[in-house]
Formats: structure tokens, sequence, C-alpha cells
């Protein structure tokens, strides 16, 4: 599996297994959605990775109030960092945003998906969603 580079890594250790991962909205698990997003980081970043973003304390009001691209979502699917890894996935903290990690996946085949599509719940409401105006 190849790891994000180290100019993308922040200088903090990797999550630990009980913080919670967020992924907004209802197809942000489709194959095509993650097609889109794993092919644009290799594009970009030469590593197979999907955006998440950590709850502190599992708090996902605060979560939202942090960040904008999981507030304006009603609804999120979670997954736990132990069950990412025991997938066989990484968890790397990644970007300036302090909420932002990288699950690093070793390929963008379509089993691999649906092995990530296996960590996270189905999609739930999301307690800190605030509409646009």
């Amino acid at each position: 599996m190849r790891l994000p580079p180290e100019e993308l890594l922040r200088s903090e250790p990797s999550p630990d297994d009980l913080m919670l991962v967020v992924r907004g909205g209802t197809r942000s698990l489709d194959d095509t959605h993650l097609a889109n997003q794993v092919g644009d980081c290799w594009e970009r970043h030469h590593f197979f990775g999907v955006s998440v973003f950590g709850a502190p304390d599992d708090d996902l009001v605060a979560l939202s109030r942090a960040v904008r691209a999981i507030r304006i979502r009603p609804v999120v699917r979670v997954a736990r960092c132990r069950a990412l890894r025991a997938a066989g996935f990484a968890v790397m903290p990644t970007f300036p945003n302090p909420h932002h990690f990288s699950v690093v996946l070793p390929d963008a085949a379509p089993a691999t998906f649906d092995s990530l599509r296996g960590c996270f719940t189905a999609p739930e409401p999301n307690p800190g969603h605030e509409p646009e105006p």
C-alpha cells in the first residue's frame, strides 16, 4: 500500500482506534464517487485515498460546527478507526485541517470499495446538520 507523501502528513500520530470518522451524504461511498475521489487523489498525491473527518470525543455536532462539508449534509455514515484498520486500511492525519484524515486504500478495485463500505454504517441523520441559507 502506498502511503501519503510526508508533506501531506500532519506531525500528530494516527488517530486512536476509538476516533470516529465520517463521510457525508448518501452517495459518498458509491463506486462511482469513490472511483472519482480515489482517482483524483492518485493524480494529485500519488496514493489511493478517501477523505474523512474525525469527530473528537465522538461528537458529531461539534464536528459539524467545525467542518462545513459535514454540517451541510443531512445524513452521515460513520466508522471506527479500528474497523478500518481491521479491514486493512490505514488512517492517516493529512492536510492542515485538524479534523481531516485520509483512509488509505491498497488499490481502486471494486472489491476494495466493497470492503471499505463494510466498515461504515448505513446513512444516519446528522445531529449537527444545518442547511445552507
